[in-house]
C-alpha cells in the first residue's frame, strides 16, 4: 500500500512538472497580429456557421494542449483554408499563398513553424487541414493561434 501511495505521489509531481514546462501561447495586444485577426475573423465567422464548430473548441485547440478529433473543428480549419485560398482541391497547402496573409514582421515565425509541416496526412481535406494545424501547434505552441 505504501508503494502505491509513493507511486501516485511521484506521478502527481511529474504531472505538475510537465504542466509547468508547457509553453504558454503568446496573447497580447501585438500578437496575434491585429491586422491578421481583423482579416481572418469574418472568415472564421463564416466557417463556424458553415461547420457548426463551437467557439470553445476553437479556443481550446488554439490556447490549450488539446488535439481532439472533432470533425466540425477539422472542417472549420479546411473552410478557413478554402476561403483564404491557401490550399488546392486536395487540401494541400501552398506556403506562398499562406505567407501572403502573414504580416511581414511575422514571416520568419510562420516559416519556422511550417518547415516541419510540408506533406500533410489524412483521408480528406478536413483531416489534412487538421494535420497542418496540429503540426504547426506542435512546432511552435507559443506563436500558433487559430481564429
Amino acid at each position: 500500500m505504501m508503494l502505491l501511495r509513493a507511486l501516485f505521489a511521484l506521478l502527481y509531481i511529474y504531472a505538475l512538472a510537465c504542466d509547468a514546462q508547457r509553453p504558454v501561447p503568446r496573447r497580447d495586444d501585438q500578437y496575434p497580429p491585429p491586422a491578421a485577426l481583423a482579416m481572418l475573423r469574418p472568415v472564421g465567422a463564416i466557417c463556424a456557421k458553415e461547420t457548426g464548430v463551437s467557439a470553445a473548441a476553437i479556443k481550446r485547440f488554439s490556447d490549450e494542449d488539446a488535439f481532439d478529433d472533432d470533425r466540425a473543428l477539422m472542417c472549420y480549419m479546411d473552410c478557413v483554408f478554402r476561403l483564404t485560398n491557401v490550399t488546392d482541391d486536395r487540401g494541400e497547402l501552398h506556403m506562398g499563398k499562406l505567407l501572403d496573409h502573414v504580416p511581414p514582421d511575422y514571416e520568419d515565425i510562420a516559416l519556422k513553424m511550417g518547415v516541419r509541416c510540408i506533406k500533410s496526412k489524412g483521408k480528406d481535406v478536413c483531416e489534412r487541414a487538421f494535420w497542418y494545424h496540429k503540426c504547426w501547434k506542435k512546432s511552435d505552441p507559443v506563436h500558433y493561434y487559430l481564429v
